[in-house]
């Protein structure tokens, strides 16, 4: 009769329709606010200071059953850095934290026979700074890493396990329970049976149909023996309570009908009744009992595969809690499982009405995701599913805290660490495994310190709504598309017809210094194929054509006195070609490749460079000036600086990385402002054209939330960025805090005065408003932390006391550069035009590597979204946006990697002489977006 009564009661509430909402309100007073993590996960010193093997130890050495052959040898080593993660506790505002004891850690074997001390000083250790920090241990006794000691005498299908089970128990509680008033005896049970023992995804890998319900019977025996010894022995002196934590989804029907309703309660029985029902009632629920009876006697069982408990066992079982854990992450609809939150309010009013009124801890709750710190999919997650559960206590369920799964990142089972799930980004890559905030843990730290939602919590987000929508629309009129080449990494002809050598040239020969050894001799040969190339720009239907001029080969040595007419003409001839076919020139003066001559003399070190560069843009200025009315003077000055003359890994190969790189970067400012206004001086009249540079930028991103790694993230932008754009698009000068950060390291240096060269007077008015628009290179973004450098060696990075990272939920490409980030080309917009007042800009490279082949998915998903992004920033935000230009127009040597990047829209056989030209399959789209003028829907 009883079961009918709640049978009916369940049904009632499977019948019932939630709404999703979310709601304003406070959590009770004593509501407990917490995160949890688990041994195995966290802990690592898997064989430190006599821990015994866990059956997780065994299962995660064996070849095959870790997704990405990951182990929680170290994981993140709480073992050690338990302090830490006390003090992440603290920041976040928990009252509570769940934790789990390794069994083997202070039973190294399993048995009560050897105890040791070193673990158990170590669980005190710990649960004392959780006291001294005011934070609550909820420990959990086991979380699924049985003594491997006692596996290998049939773990949990063997009835002596349950004595064991007791003596492991008993000693945790007279070691701990001074202290610890929450004990959870198992963690999800229902996975230790059938995971780790019917399908074997789980340790300890047993794949046996009838294992599960074993397994199962001893674990709720084992539970029970727990409980019972603690209220005889431990309850009246240490007032703790003793639960359980089961794991279930919401079981939805998937219509009103009864016999869906009926499927969703049996889903629910099998589940969570399998073991609630004999803690709670005394025994299995009868539906279960009667169905695997059934199902039994047709398998040819002589008896059921479900064991039966004694009479005395059921009065045992009956009542023996003093709360339930809930893990809960999703509700199931029979045929698929879907996030909807108010699955977790059904489940809570559930087992109000199947259970009474038992109290109830949400004992894990979490999403899983790739790792972002900007993690808003967890906001979203924790927003809803908690605010769930105020709503299910406003309907009366006695609910008594939550805890987010979980405190880290960490080892996730069998998928190992490619899923995470902490509300800290924990670095696996580094030794130290630092920890970081993501969003996520801003979102629930302003939880615990309102005790609840307010509007403001309701209203949280790690970013902009419409951040990652596409939109359809069109660019402005007049908008100009283009491509993008340079003159080394295409022309060949390295001494052809006059032309001198270049500081590329003297680099590429030198060995080792270009993967596998290549060289820009040959490189696309466009010296001799400018005519096909042309073919291919209008094909594309692009409006401009963003080339580079090769010094040396308008002025072999440099100067003027060596001028190469041969060299002269071939430029005429391709801005002829150019315009032939309606295709605008944009020319870049200097893209890396000095000529040697000049070189040898110092190059960028030596202020004769400026006068050496202006004569050369007058040159060009002169002699191509009446059709090239768009001119960059530089191409990524940063470049130059520092892979150049600071870390030397870029032509010419000078590891200056504390005065040289200054010093050029100073010369090129200068040289860039003396050939401005020799334009604008000389020629504007003439050939009214424009005059710019081009810096490259990615996005810097602050890494978390913090104030110092905003200013980190402003720090970095000014020290790249800034580095040259405040002198000419801002006051003139260098960044102030760029002058005061390489000051005061110049300073600690012992060095008589700053690094960073000063300007003039005369020069900051010279410098100031010396362009005509602004040339933007931006591929990818960074994400930015504050890291003061303790090393007193002088080096530009080390003076920005930075570290750069990037989200590894990015697309990656084949370059560890460069991963896919569309929003962060909007966000570096949106900050030029606020910096700086909104200059024209021009984007005069973006792009990415991709495939050998042609069908280039990857590059067309990159230029869609970043030109998506680029558009929004035009039309929402009024970025004075004027072109873009994909990088590259071919296949070319790109650099030090030689041939083995291809960031071309045109595949290029470098092992054919004749280097054949191939449109790849984002020749299309750009046709598409090009004549479009922006996104259609179709």
């Amino acid at each position: 009769m009883l079961y009918l009564l709640i049978l009916l009661l369940a049904s009632s509430v499977l019948a019932k329709n939630y709404t999703e909402r979310l709601i304003v309100g406070h959590f009770p007073a004593e509501f407990a606010f917490g995160v949890a993590s688990s041994a195995y996960q966290v802990e690592g010193a898997w064989n430190a200071d006599g821990k015994g093997k866990s059956i997780w130890d065994v299962f995660a050495h064996q070849p095959g059953h870790i997704k990405d052959g990951s182990t929680g040898d170290v994981s993140d080593d709480q073992y050690h850095k338990y302090k830490e993660d006390v003090q992440h506790l603290k920041w976040l505002g928990v009252t509570h934290y769940r934790l789990s004891i390794a069994w083997t850690r202070i039973l190294p074997d399993g048995t009560i026979n050897n105890i040791n001390q070193k673990g158990i000083d170590h669980y005190n250790a710990v649960i004392d700074e959780l006291f001294n920090n005011n934070i609550v241990p909820f420990v959990t006794l086991f979380h699924w890493d049985l003594p491997q000691g006692l596996q290998d005498y049939g773990g949990w299908e063997n009835d002596t396990i349950i004595e064991h089970y007791k003596n492991y128990a008993d000693l945790c509680f007279k070691s701990f329970g001074d202290r610890v008033t929450n004990w959870i005896t198992f963690n999800e049970p229902f996975i230790t049976s059938w995971m780790g023992h019917e399908t074997g995804v789980n340790a300890p890998g047993i794949k046996n149909v009838d294992a599960e319900y074993r397994t199962a019977h001893n674990l709720i025996r084992s539970h029970v023996k727990a409980y019972r010894h603690y209220n005889q022995h431990y309850k009246t002196a240490q007032m703790g309570r003793v639960g359980i934590t089961l794991d279930t989804e919401w079981k939805e029907p998937r219509t009103d009908s009864p016999a869906d309703l009926a499927a969703s309660n049996r889903g629910m029985v099998f589940r969570l009744g399998w073991f609630a029902n004999p803690i709670v009632y005394g025994d299995y629920p009868k539906i279960m009992k009667d169905m695997l009876a059934e199902r039994s006697r047709i398998q040819g069982h002589t008896g059921s595969r479900l064991p039966t408990f004694t009479a005395a066992e059921i009065t045992e079982n009956k009542g023996a809690l003093d709360f339930m854990g809930i893990n809960h992450y999703s509700t199931n609809f029979v045929q698929s499982t879907i996030k909807y939150a108010w699955g977790l309010r059904k489940l809570l009013n559930y087992i109000k009405t199947t259970y009474g009124n038992i109290d109830v801890y949400i004992t894990e709750n979490g999403a899983t995701d790739c790792g972002t710190n900007e993690d808003q999919v967890r906001v979203d997650y924790v927003k809803r599913y908690l605010n769930a559960v105020l709503q299910a206590i406003q309907d009366g369920c006695p609910v008594k805290g939550y805890f987010v799964w979980s405190l880290l990142d960490s080892f996730e089972w069998s998928s190992g660490y490619t899923v995470k799930m902490g509300l800290f980004r924990v670095d696996f890559s580094r030794s130290d495994l630092p920890r970081y905030p993501k969003t996520s843990a801003y979102f629930y730290q302003s939880i615990c310190k309102e005790k609840g939602f307010t509007q403001r919590i309701l209203d949280f987000r790690a970013f902009a709504k419409d951040r990652d929508e596409f939109v359809y629309g069109q660019f402005p009129a007049g908008f100009m598309w283009g491509l993008a080449t340079a003159a080394y990494q295409v022309e060949g002809a390295w001494n052809e017809d006059g032309k001198g050598p270049s500081i590329w040239d003297d680099f590429a020969h030198q060995s080792g210094r270009i993967a596998n050894g290549d060289t820009g001799d040959v490189a696309c040969d466009s010296y001799h194929k400018y005519k096909e190339d042309v073919q291919m720009l209008k094909h594309v239907g692009v409006t401009f054509y963003r080339f580079s001029i090769a010094w040396s080969r308008v002025l072999p040595d440099g100067t003027l006195a060596s001028l190469n007419s041969k060299g002269i003409d071939y430029y005429n001839r391709l801005i002829d070609e150019l315009l032939a076919n309606n295709i605008t020139p944009f020319v870049t003066l200097y893209h890396w490749d000095l000529p040697s001559a000049l070189q040898k003399q110092g190059g960028w070190l030596n202020e004769s460079i400026i006068d050496r560069y202006n004569d050369y843009a007058k040159l060009c200025f002169e002699n191509f000036g009446d059709r090239v009315k768009l001119w960059l003077t530089f191409n990524e000055a940063y470049v130059i600086s520092w892979l150049g003359h600071g870390n030397g890994i870029f032509a010419p190969g000078i590891k200056s990385p504390g005065t040289g790189v200054y010093q050029v970067a100073h010369n090129i400012i200068r040289s860039h402002v003396k050939a401005y206004h020799s334009y604008d001086t000389l020629f504007r009249s003439r050939f009214n054209g424009k005059v710019g540079i081009t810096l490259d930028i990615e996005w810097k991103e602050p890494f978390t939330m913090s104030s110092a790694d905003s200013y980190a993230a402003e720090r970095a932008l000014q020290f790249k960025l800034g580095w040259f754009a405040n002198a000419i698009f801002g006051n003139g000068d260098y960044p102030s805090v760029m002058k005061q950060y390489v000051a005061a390291k110049s300073k600690s240096q012992h060095l008589l005065k700053s690094r960073l060269p000063e300007f003039t007077d005369d020069e900051k008015k010279m410098n100031a408003g010396s362009y005509d628009f602004l040339g933007i290179n931006h591929y990818t973004t960074n994400l930015v932390s504050d890291v003061p450098n303790t090393d007193s060696t002088p080096s530009y990075e080390r003076d920005q006391d930075i570290e750069t990272t990037t989200d590894p939920c990015w697309e990656k490409t084949p370059v560890d550069w460069l991963r896919v980030n569309p929003w962060g080309i909007r966000k570096l917009l949106n900050y030029i035009k606020s910096r700086y007042g909104n200059p024209t800009v021009y984007i005069t490279e973006s792009g990415r590597p991709d495939i050998d082949g042609l069908d280039d998915q990857g590059r067309i998903r990159y230029y869609k979204s970043y030109t998506n992004e680029l558009m929004k920033a035009i039309n929402v935000d009024g970025c004075n946006v004027k072109g873009y230009t994909g990088w590259s127009l071919m296949d070319n040597l790109e650099w030090t990697s030689g041939y083995s990047l291809r960031f071309g829209v045109h595949y290029v056989n470098f092992t054919d002489p004749a280097r054949p030209r191939t449109p790849r399959k984002s020749v299309d789209f750009l046709r598409n977006l090009f004549s479009n003028n922006g996104f259609y829907k179709q």
